[in-house]
């Protein structure tokens, strides 16, 4: 395909950007950020998908604002309204044989949803809800902020007088996966890559307050996940290092931090081994294989273990108009080239979705 044919057929986010900045309704830190990051490193190590979902995520957030986040970019993250057989075929047999006793408003019409949309989201909830009572993690559901997990008109619904979220039940399904690949009681360092609004970020948090955390993403998103983790934990120090590309000074402050935000190129500048674990949940299957290896490449030097979502088989959307250019990944082909050196001791379907797997090495 010739780089003519290419280019009318992938989005140009610099383009958008630039043309169009000056209209959107976005707040001033937003702005700044993508300013920075249109000219970094990182705006060429993200997927012609991501070019595509980030032209859409500023505009839903300049019409409807941060404040009305849920029922906009976060239906292009994991809030599921319409489901597949596969994805949760897994998720009903779990509870097959189980039995509800108790309070719920499961009619509940949800702001900016339809009643269609409403009954789908509740009755998709109330099923996570049951799976997470199996797996006897209801007593960690209420300790999670309303101030995160409802702080943008997210949609809930009410059971036993806890109000219950999709992003709620998923973030601790994720946390109880990877704490039972290696647990987080001895972590001092975590890296999450694409934590898009910061849902898993503010589980483990919760949690583990004694953990040093970094962020690295790209925005919208990393500023989402950035002003919900200040909102939830106040009395943290957090800070935007975006900016800086000092190897020494981004390493000397990642330190200093409780809580750090970076672009993808700035983990070149990472020193060895320096995160006990690295995450990264529903999103290395977003990036072209290309992208893939290069995470893998900066991973293998800076972190001590790596844990990973991806669906099992998927193609990236807008990778190619002709089936050899399309960016296929099937996670049992070893399409997600895993390098030779990390030791896989982890391996299990996800709850939800069904047809999801997660998977955990050790980086020798």
């Amino acid at each position: 395909m010739s780089k003519y044919l290419k280019a009318l057929i992938q989005p140009v986010f610099k383009n958008f950007w630039l043309k169009n900045k000056s209209s959107l309704n976005l707040d001033y830190e937003l702005k700044k950020m993508i300013d920075k990051y249109v000219e970094s490193k990182s705006y060429k190590l993200v997927s012609n998908y991501w070019n595509y979902l980030n032209i859409k995520n500023l505009s839903q957030i300049s019409n409807k604002n941060l404040e009305n986040y849920s029922t906009t970019v976060a239906r292009n993250y994991y809030t599921f309204l319409d489901v597949s057989e596969e994805q949760i075929n897994q998720t009903m047999l779990n509870i097959e044989d189980s039995f509800f006793s108790g309070k719920i408003n499961l009619f509940k019409k949800q702001k900016g949803m339809s009643f269609v949309e409403s009954i789908k989201y509740n009755n998709l909830t109330f099923l996570l809800y049951l799976n997470l009572k199996k797996l006897n993690l209801l007593d960690k559901l209420n300790l999670l902020s309303d101030r995160g997990y409802l702080g943008y008109n997210d949609p809930f619904i009410e059971i036993n007088d806890i109000k219950v979220t999709q992003d709620k039940i998923n973030s601790l399904l994720d946390y109880e996966k990877i704490n039972e690949f290696n647990p987080f009681s001895d972590k001092k360092y975590i890296l999450e890559i694409g934590a898009g609004s910061g849902r898993t970020s503010e589980a483990i948090l919760t949690f583990n307050s004694n953990i040093k955390y970094t962020i690295c993403d790209i925005p919208p998103a990393l500023h989402i996940s950035y002003d919900r983790l200040k909102k939830v934990f106040d009395k943290k120090k957090i800070g935007l290092l975006y900016n800086l590309n000092d190897p020494e000074e981004l390493n000397k402050e990642i330190n200093n931090y409780d809580i750090s935000f970076i672009f993808p190129h700035q983990l070149e500048f990472i020193k060895n081994k320096k995160f006990d674990l690295t995450v990264a949940i529903d999103c290395i299957h977003e990036f072209d294989k290309k992208q893939i290896n290069n995470y893998f490449i900066n991973i293998n030097n800076i972190s001590k273990l790596f844990y990973f979502s991806v669906w099992k088989k998927t193609i990236l959307p807008i990778s190619g108009i002709i089936k050899k250019t399309r960016n296929v990944l099937d996670y049992f082909s070893n399409d997600y080239n895993i390098p030779k050196n990390w030791i896989k001791n982890y391996e299990k379907d996800l709850v939800f979705p069904s047809n999801f797997i997660c998977s955990g090495y050790e980086i020798k």
